[in-house]
């Protein structure tokens, strides 16, 4: 379906599936943009308790201690996207999105290892971000450190592999992420706009002679109907509407050290440090709880699912309830809700070379982790979103695709995607969220992946997690790098 041609006519009703990142704030711009003041908003997720509206799901990808928040990008659009929603982060009063411990502007030290992908993406976001600075009178903020001596000096860990090259963005730092999560849902439940339904959503409500999506239906047999639906599911939205070719749901491992209070003393003015040659990263501690992690490629966790449950790409007569008989092989989620989480050995050796490498504590790297994690990316070919009306059914749009890197920009990502459903705003931005036609796959498993080549990704694609929980996969070579 072709974007809308303007003067846009806003829906009588419009039904959200998803509370995260995407489906929240697009909840929040939608109901306080004056052109929606009509429209019958109703916003459905697997809440546990839904009372007055309440958090997403534990175990989606924007309910964590903390995220990333930074301008630091390749691409100049995120880049400039990324400092718009800074501004933000930045307000720090009674009630506003960075004060009460939700933001923290500690800085961030962004290296890579020469002759990598990665290397290529830290100089090139280098340049933006010291455009930006320059443009913005801070240029000072953005320090080079050009050797890997310069590096481990900064780092103070003498440790080798940490980078041979980066610079220190005085000006990026973390976001508490669940607290942010908390701040919006507050903003949405003040505007008396929203409706929150809890309950899985099962399928979509699709007519197939009309090519029209008519609202979803739930696991307990409920129907909730809408002139537009938008599913904005995250890594779960390929469950609802067939994206194999266009994105894919990817597990990157978390892990989290218990330290103690002369450690956090030690470490509390430490930056964000993020290896792009390697993935890894750290988030500076609080509450003594230091937090490692890997932005990779990933892991597959394939699935058969029904395919008459799911909108397919092509409207046929046979469209309907009931149709497209068989199966699909897809990556889906699994998380804490459906087994006790576990990391493969390969990831547990790499998050302890992260410590190795970024913190400056002798014999932390061999701590016990206290709580692990597996956080589920809803990746695409180039890490650019999916914001857009599906191109063959009415009635449905789709706003997924977040790639690891949605979190940052929570307080303007949904005015962003209700740009891209009545046809406004940055027309850059819109053609970089378009659904595009299917990209270069690779079977594994069964399950057609897709894998993110914007340059920030390390390791190796097609990694499933049973074969590597089992220790049959692809294990990391010591000083992997992409």
């Amino acid at each position: 379906m072709p974007r809308p041609n303007l003067p846009y006519v806003p829906p009588s009703s419009v039904l959200i599936i998803g509370s995260g990142v995407f489906g929240l704030s697009t909840a929040h711009a939608l109901a306080t943009r004056p052109s929606f003041s009509s429209t019958k908003i109703t916003l459905v997720d697997r809440i546990t308790h839904i009372k007055d509206g309440d958090m997403p799901s534990t175990d989606a990808a924007s309910m964590d201690s903390s995220r990333i928040i930074r301008a630091d990008y390749a691409d100049p659009t995120y880049t400039r996207l990324a400092d718009e929603a800074q501004a933000f982060w930045r307000q720090q009063g009674d009630g506003e999105l960075g004060g009460g411990g939700r933001y923290s502007e500690s800085g961030m030290l962004v290296v890579g290892v020469e002759g990598t992908g990665g290397m290529k993406y830290v100089k090139e976001s280098y340049r933006n971000v010291k455009e930006l600075a320059e443009e913005g009178g801070y240029g000072e903020k953005i320090v080079e450190y050009g050797s890997s001596e310069a590096v481990t000096g900064f780092l103070g860990t003498g440790a080798k592999g940490s980078g041979d090259w980066g610079y220190l963005n005085k000006v990026s730092g973390w976001a508490n992420a669940e607290k942010g999560m908390a701040w919006l849902l507050d903003q949405v439940k003040r505007t008396a706009r929203v409706e929150f339904v809890g309950g899985t959503v099962d399928s979509l409500v699709w007519d197939g002679e009309k090519g029209e999506v008519t609202g979803a239906r739930l696991a307990d047999g409920t129907t909730l109907g809408a002139e537009l639906v938008i599913v904005a599911a995250g890594a779960w939205t390929g469950a609802l509407v067939d994206l194999r070719g266009l994105c894919t749901a990817t597990g990157q491992v978390l892990g989290y050290i218990d330290i103690t209070e002369e450690e956090q003393e030690k470490l509390k003015d430490m930056p964000v440090v993020l290896n792009l040659s390697s993935g890894l990263f750290i988030i500076p501690p609080r509450d003594r709880v230091l937090k490692a992690a890997r932005h990779a490629y990933g892991y597959l966790n394939p699935v058969d699912i029904p395919s008459s449950k799911v909108l397919q790409k092509k409207v046929s007569l046979d469209s309907k309830e009931g149709g497209e008989l068989g199966t699909m092989r897809i990556s889906l989620p699994r998380t804490s809700a459906d087994s006790e989480p576990r990391l493969p050995l390969e990831a547990e050796v790499d998050l302890r070379r992260a410590i190795e490498q970024f913190i400056p504590i002798s014999g932390l790297n061999d701590r016990p982790f206290s709580s692990r994690r597996i956080c589920w990316y809803a990746d695409t070919p180039t890490g650019d979103y999916i914001a857009d009306y599906h191109p063959a059914w009415k009635g449905v749009f789709v706003a997924t695709g977040g790639s690891g890197h949605g979190y940052k920009f929570l307080p303007v990502l949904g005015k962003k995607i209700v740009d891209c459903i009545t046809g406004e705003g940055s027309e850059t931005v819109r053609e970089k969220w378009r659904w595009r036609d299917e990209g270069e796959v690779t079977i594994v498993d069964g399950v057609e992946s897709v894998v993110t080549k914007d340059g920030s990704r390390a390791g190796y694609p097609g990694m499933v997690l049973d074969r590597e929980l089992e220790g049959k996969g692809i294990s990391y070579p010591n000083g992997n790098v992409n």
